[in-house]
């Protein structure tokens, strides 16, 4: 355990804590990540002031520049009492970017609980964005893509060349990056072009295909195009390799266009990123490359011409030979295929998971069937694992909140029964400051009860009725403070069956009409808060309008209201932030949409787009 008793830190000489303080960047956040302390340093380096930032969440354990699982690693390393090291990288509030070489400690007090967490920071940004050029350079002196006698791109998703092997329409290399490939064709050419490339990107599946420009002069041009996706490790698609051939004549280009598939077999055969493995049509493998290799432990030499039953796992060969049977025919078919899981076998008998996706192809009269495989074991691992912590954790939340209300329950039934007791005005000042804290705890744990009740019972999907969810939730909330003083308009047009989770979609509703009635504002008698649902409904989704006129929110604040234990009502220090994440977590999970529009003042508006789930 690395951590540092908090009281250890206090008896420290204060001399001390001031050198370190002034020749470091320093933070101090409490256990839930919001900042009690920063130094000037830090100050400087993010471009704000610290009055800005003190009680906010830690940005910069938010930084888009890092993914989700640096996170994860890091918070659980220091709430297990450990020291966590490493680069953290974000933008200052004017846009620059910085890279930090980070030290975070937790601070424990005498029960050995985490209080707070010390962060000791040095700023390693011309380090940093000197080793990129370093990078840069390495890569730019490397001419191994020049010697291929094709244009070859890398392109992201929407069409920007982020890497090219040479010169292109008179441009040098240098001059093409960062421009669009597109840009280079006619309009005409455009449409077709982009479209293909989207398909292949949404398939994750290599296609090609011809296309013809004119240049300057008008002639024709043809080329031969091969698109194929590029995949990060867990299977998103995060770019796409372009192979353009020019073909100086269409009609009689046979000859071409042996030697390109001669080119284009030899550029994939090294590729050892991916498993690209090809058959023809009676399942035999005919070619595979450096990535297939690695995987399944053959040699090139020992594989070729064997069927592809020898890559398949025992126990499941007759579902997967069912499965790849199904796709052969969707292929055919001319059908949309989908990425398959498959469970393969290596030379040494370990077995491991791969996703696939299949495309097929034809020379002359005899087709042949290419599949590009991303092995997915750590990813299986990683689900599981998720699936195990999923449902302790919901169970967790389960217990928690039914055993937070019996406690809360009691408390307020004694403080009623004190209230008809004459007590002095001091006495009574302090009960009421204790009721206060009684309801927001029972609020709180009855929020938690609700997501509990949520996340554990797994409702079936049937036809919602939103007049009747609405009626009923409205009659819960009577209550509720302000609600006599507010006018309710309902608004439900059921044109089409909308069918989902009924206790889902109810947590939603009484959530935001629950929010809309809290953070209502006094406004005169001849002019009353007013709170407006309206329904849509129509065969495929669902749209639920939930707006007021109440004191609204900051625009700049609407980003972070989803989050967990986020107030954005600084002025109303009521609730809890627990209800609008666990609505989106809803929506999320209903694969639909949510957005809000609000400025301080006039109101806000919620509005969720659901999908029918049948």
């Amino acid at each position: 355990m690395e951590a540092i008793k908090y009281s250890l830190l206090s008896s420290l000489n204060d001399e001390v804590l001031e050198t370190v303080f002034e020749n470091s960047i320093v933070s101090i956040t409490d256990s839930l990540g919001r900042i009690e302390y920063v130094n000037n340093k830090f100050c400087k380096i993010l471009d704000c002031n610290a009055n800005k930032l003190i009680g906010e969440t830690h940005e910069l354990l938010k930084s888009p520049l890092h993914s989700d699982r640096v996170y994860k690693n890091l918070w659980r390393t220091i709430k297990m009492g450990n020291k966590w090291s490493g680069v953290l990288a974000d933008f200052s509030k004017t846009g620059n970017p910085f890279w930090l070489d980070t030290t975070i400690i937790p601070l424990i007090n005498e029960e050995q609980k985490n209080v707070k967490y010390l962060a000791i920071y040095n700023d390693v940004t011309k380090y940093h964005e000197k080793n990129i050029k370093l990078l840069q350079d390495d890569l730019a002196s490397k001419n191994f893509l020049k010697k291929i006698p094709l244009n070859v791109f890398t392109i992201s998703r929407y069409g920007k060349i982020l890497n090219a092997n040479k010169r292109f329409c008179s441009n040098k290399v240098n001059d093409l990056i960062d421009t669009y490939l597109y840009d280079y064709f006619s309009p005409e050419v455009f449409e077709y072009f982009k479209q293909n490339i989207d398909k292949a990107c949404v398939d994750k599946l290599t296609h090609e295909f011809e296309l013809y420009d004119f240049n300057v002069v008008g002639e024709k041009k043809f080329f031969s195009v091969v698109v194929s996706p590029n995949f990060d490790e867990i299977g998103v698609v995060v770019s796409a390799t372009i192979a353009l051939y020019k073909i100086t004549k269409h009609n009689s280009s046979s000859n071409k266009l042996i030697d390109a598939e001669a080119k284009f077999r030899t550029i994939y055969q090294s590729i050892n990123v991916g498993i690209i493995v090809v058959a023809n049509d009676k399942g035999n493998i005919t070619e595979w490359n450096k990535g297939a290799e690695a995987a399944f432990g053959y040699e090139k030499e020992e594989i070729i011409g064997k069927s592809l039953t020898v890559l398949m796992s025992d126990k499941y060969r007759k579902g997967n030979i069912t499965q790849l049977k199904k796709t052969v025919n969707r292929i055919k078919n001319k059908q949309n295929v989908n990425a398959v899981e498959m469970c393969c076998l290596n030379k040494d008998g370990s077995q491991f998971p791969v996703e696939f996706a299949l495309s097929s192809g034809k020379i002359g009269d005899s087709s042949f069937y290419c599949a590009m495989m991303l092995d997915i074991t750590k990813r299986k691992l990683l689900e599981n694992k998720l699936k195990v912590k999923t449902k302790d954790l919901e169970l967790f939340l389960y217990r928690s909140a039914h055993d937070l209300k019996a406690p809360f329950s009691s408390a307020e039934g004694l403080l009623d029964l004190l209230k008809d007791e004459k007590v002095s005005e001091e006495k009574e000042l302090l009960m009421g400051m204790l009721d206060t804290v009684v309801k927001d705890g029972k609020e709180l744990s009855e929020s938690l009860s609700q997501a509990s009740n949520i996340l554990i019972n797994k409702s079936e999907i049937k036809k919602i009725n939103f007049s009747k969810i609405i009626d009923g939730v409205l009659a819960s909330l009577k209550g509720v403070e302000k609600f006599s003083a507010i006018n309710f308009k309902v608004d439900v047009i059921d044109t089409c069956d909308f069918n989902s989770y009924q206790e889902k979609i109810k947590y939603i509703l009484q959530n935001l009409i629950q929010n809309a009635i809290k953070y209502s504002t006094d406004i005169e008698e001849l002019d009353k808060s007013y709170v407006n649902i309206i329904v849509r409904t129509s065969q495929k989704e669902v749209i639920v309008i939930v707006e007021d006129n109440g004191v609204g929110m900051h625009k700049k604040k609407i980003h972070k209201i989803f989050d967990l234990y986020y107030r954005a009502n600084r002025f109303n220090e009521t609730g809890h932030g627990l209800g609008l994440y666990v609505v989106k977590n809803i929506v999320s999970e209903l694969k639909g949409r949510v957005s809000v529009e609000s400025s301080v003042g006039n109101g806000a508006r919620f509005e969720i787009v659901l999908p029918s789930s049948v």
